[in-house]
């Protein structure tokens, strides 16, 4: 064997970037690399079941793969403590895993769950996943409150649609009573509002003061909370996702929460307008806006957009995703965000002159800053003379991404009209043009312009369809225009 594979750190640096199906093959040359590979492997597992299947076969009531014929009867003997050793080392190793109502209650016998052992398995779990249907019967035997570990920082529901007798209730209530969990994470998914939830939600969240992070899955949460947990003194990043018909039942004006630094919310205008005013931290530095609606005639008004103001002078992140009608006046308020360095603006609705030449200049003259600027409005307004002053207006810019169009029909500016003698100076790592428009057989001159604005740039098309695959940071993203494009021109790979 290469004497490389005899230095742990290095070994350990390689098995970890492998995916798990090359981890178990190194885990069995032979016994060292085992001993590294096998913690990588049972690290992160996606269903509990498959740690529970470590257990020996004859304890199992039923089999678990339907193709397998069902086993023997399982045999009358007692829980030994040799039945253990498997399961116990394994589980030693989990730091994430998922369980799902149902997936456990016929294949694993009961008295695992009262046995000394199983409250030593799973020292280390730092995240749980936690899937409910309350139409698949849990049995018995509340299995989530079993699970719950000191070493837990991270927990997630993801909820069909809670009745009354849901374990969701004998979760939170856990949770709410244990002193020994430190959570810093948790998220509650719902597919339906259960707004009688909310209360169980709000008091399990108000005892874990370790809190860092929080997701909610309505506003009605939030209201609820606003009650019981006025002050997380850590919590750094709220996400609200609101429902359509949901109306708070609680009225709230101060949700405290002073360390806040991040806030995602969607909703209704109004519903994210009212969170905003009883945020109680003025330090949020990144914000992520969903605005919806099933009323077409409903609009965003200024107001909401000058509350973002308060924010200042530490909002340096913003992005607005809108799927309702946006007028210009709308966002003009956002142009007092003086300090901001990144901006995503969405507009799912066609058809509007939202974003044209000069909206786009009183955006780079507002915002000195700039390292980051992205514009999804169709159809293009903007010409090759607004891309011409982002050039030589904004420095800083390190990643662009707009549709502008750029047919000669709609454009009177000439390459030699812009200077280019500071060009080299210019940040811009990566240049995407997504939907713009050109001239048939035209690109290649384009980019050639493009490239003589932003000779540092990595020129990329991203496809509409799957625009979310397509991040700003990787390496190897789309080139643009491709086959033409000029070997002269060297790339800069985005990190």
């Amino acid at each position: 064997m290469h004497p490389l594979w005899e230095t742990r750190d290095v070994v350990l640096e390689v098995v970890s970037l492998l995916p798990k199906a090359d981890q178990a093959r190194i885990a069995r040359v032979n016994t060292a690399l085992w001993e590294i590979a096998i913690p990588w492997i049972w690290r992160d597992v996606p269903n509990i079941r498959y740690i529970f299947q470590l257990l020996p076969l004859d304890l199992w009531n039923e089999t678990i793969d339907p193709l397998t014929p069902a086993p023997k009867p399982p045999r009358s003997r007692e829980l030994q403590d040799s039945d253990w050793s498997r399961f116990l080392f394994h589980s030693n190793n989990t730091r994430t895993t998922t369980y799902t109502t149902g997936d456990l209650r016929k294949i694993v016998p009961p008295q695992i769950w009262s046995h000394r052992l199983f409250s030593t398995s799973f020292p280390n779990l730092r995240r749980l996943f936690v899937t409910i249907l309350d139409s698949v019967s849990e049995g018995p035997i509340d299995i989530v409150p079993l699970l719950l570990r000191s070493s837990l920082r991270s927990i997630e529901f993801w909820v069909e649609e809670p009745s009354s007798e849901s374990i969701l209730f004998s979760a939170l209530g856990t949770i709410t009573q244990n002193k020994t969990l430190s959570i810093e994470d948790m998220g509650f998914k719902f597919v339906r509002n259960v707004g009688a939830s909310s209360g169980a939600i709000a008091q399990a969240i108000a005892s874990q003061t370790s809190l860092r992070r929080l997701e909610l899955n309505g506003y009605t949460d939030v209201a609820h909370l606003a009650g019981s947990a006025t002050e997380l003194p850590l919590l750094e990043e709220l996400e609200v996702h609101g429902m359509f018909a949901e109306v708070p039942e609680i009225n709230y004006t101060d949700l405290s929460f002073r360390s806040l630094r991040t806030l995602i919310a969607v909703g209704r205008p109004e519903m994210i307008h009212s969170l905003l005013r009883c945020i109680g931290s003025d330090r949020l530095a990144k914000v992520a806006l969903t605005f919806t609606s099933w009323r077409s005639e409903m609009q965003i008004h200024p107001e909401l957009m000058a509350e973002l103001q308060r924010f200042r002078p530490h909002l340096a992140h913003l992005q607005l995703t809108v799927d309702m009608k946006l007028l210009w006046g709308a966002l003009e308020p956002v142009l007092a965000l003086a300090e901001l360095q990144a901006f995503h603006l969405e507009y799912l609705q066609f058809g509007s002159d939202l974003i044209t030449d000069d909206q786009l200049g009183h955006m780079i003259d507002a915002w000195p800053n700039l390292t980051q600027l992205r514009l999804e409005v169709s159809p293009p307004r903007v010409t090759l003379a607004s891309i011409a002053c982002i050039g030589t207006h904004c420095p800083n810019l390190r990643k662009l991404a707009l549709t502008f169009d750029a047919r000669k029909t709609s454009n009177s500016l000439a390459p030699r009209e812009v200077d280019t003698s500071h060009s080299s100076e210019n940040a811009l790592e990566l240049l995407d043009v997504m939907e713009s428009e050109f001239d048939e057989g035209d690109e290649e001159r384009l980019s050639n312009i493009l490239r003589s604005w932003w000779p540092k740039a990595h020129l990329c098309r991203s496809d509409g369809d799957l625009r979310t695959s397509v991040h700003w940071d990787i390496d190897e993203a789309p080139h643009w225009p491709g086959a033409t494009e000029s070997p002269s021109s060297p790339e800069t790979s985005v990190n």
